[in-house]
């Protein structure tokens, strides 16, 4: 069954007919219309009535008029599609959508994407990128066996034919349960050996020997969540994949690495900086004193990276385990939903912050003993207690 609700703005009414099972909350998300823009109220002969919008329709008197009135003077033929356009493919996976502002009506163009056509876009950011901001003659890059760093992989390595350049990528995978599985290091190798492309698997006595570590990395694995919280392996994980590659760095003479951060891991660690008061810290190109950290895909969203091999995508989410904080859960989930607030709305952040922050970036100090940079921001009881722990294992 459905009811009639109105949604009134300064410009026009916009007659709905919506299932009675929703709430007025819903009924607007289900239009992309932010819920605290409207005030509901519900009609009838003798009186008009406010409501909260989490009442649902079906519990509203079946008489009474259903009003969500704008509380601003806002049109949103302006700001809202009022016609789709469908730009279709075949076997599609995913689909993007631009919106086209400034005519007399917002109108939406939907782009289906297929595997073949999601990778063709992230090779050639990838090409861009590398062009402008690269200047090694090898470059190591990270890639985890998942979707996105796959296709980072074959950027890279498309890079070198279409420049005919002398550039070597040197491919590097970690494996350590439960951070990093055995399968997903064989699908990064199984695609790189496909395109002819070096490819280097560190298990953990490999990453102890790299590394020089005093004791074994399971050890030190342990006693850090035992130490720092279960929900803090994700902060382990970080910093042993940019000291690996740093270290792979200086053993084979160059000053740059990749790691496949997308936009919304550039935006959530944005968010994060932005909301604690601080600045944000650099990208998409990132120094550590000689050594450069590229990031090529940082404009590119999620679902796009993962629609270019979905098979590898969904294989590498269901071995992933539950190891985030709340603070991670919520920036990354805030980082999504200001992408899907508004078109590319992100993107813009990003680019806007970049060019206020562009020569002031917050900066990061080495601490040699460990080769950790620590954030300016950070407490220094925090840091101390972390370099403690850290100088147990560790002898770089």
């Amino acid at each position: 069954m459905t009811r009639t609700v109105i949604v009134r703005t300064s410009t026009q009414d916009i007659h709905l007919e919506v299932p009675i099972l929703l709430t007025l909350e819903e009924v607007l998300r289900t239009k992309h219309i932010p819920p605290n823009l409207f005030q509901g109220y519900i009609k009838n002969i003798y009186e008009t009535k406010p409501i909260p919008l989490y009442i649902c329709v079906k519990d509203i008197p079946p008489h009474s008029e259903i009003i969500l009135q704008c509380i601003r003077n806002t049109d949103l033929q302006d700001v809202l599609p009022q016609k789709t356009f469908y730009k279709k493919t075949r076997n599609p996976v995913t689909a993007i959508s631009t919106l086209n502002l400034g005519g007399k009506k917002c109108t939406q163009t939907v782009y289906e994407l297929s595997s073949k056509q999601a990778r063709e876009i992230v090779k050639n950011k990838i090409l861009e990128f590398i062009k402008i901001n690269s200047n090694a003659g090898l470059v190591v890059a990270g890639i985890s066996g998942g979707g996105d760093s796959n296709t980072l992989a074959e950027g890279l390595k498309d890079y070198s034919i279409i420049n005919n350049t002398e550039k070597k990528i040197l491919f590097f995978t970690l494996v350590f349960e439960p951070l990093w599985p055995q399968s997903a290091a064989d699908r990064a190798s199984e695609l790189c050996r496909r395109n002819g492309m070096e490819h280097q698997i560190y298990g953990a006595k490999e990453i102890e020997k790299l590394l020089d570590m005093r004791r074994e990395l399971s050890e030190c694995y342990h006693e850090f969540c035992e130490k720092f919280g279960n929900k803090t392996s994700h902060f382990f994980g970080t910093y042993l994949i940019s000291l690996v590659a740093r270290k792979l760095c200086r053993k084979y003479e160059t000053n740059e690495y990749i790691l496949g951060f997308n936009r919304e891991d550039v935006l959530a660690e944005m968010l994060f900086s932005i909301m604690n008061g601080q600045k944000p810290l650099a990208f998409p190109v990132r120094q550590f004193d000689e050594v450069r950290l590229l990031m090529p895909l940082w404009e590119v969203p999620k679902l796009v990276l993962d629609a270019c091999y979905p098979k590898y995508s969904l294989s590498n989410y269901q071995e992933r385990e539950d190891t985030a904080t709340f603070q991670r859960n919520i920036i990354y989930y805030l980082a999504h939903g200001i992408e899907d607030v508004y078109e590319n709305l992100g993107l813009s952040l990003m680019l806007g912050i970049q060019k206020l922050f562009e020569n002031n970036w917050a900066e990061l100090k080495h601490d040699e003993d460990l080769d950790l940079y620590v954030s300016s921001y950070a407490k220094k009881p925090k840091t101390e207690n972390i370099k403690s722990f850290f100088s147990k294992y560790f002898n770089i």
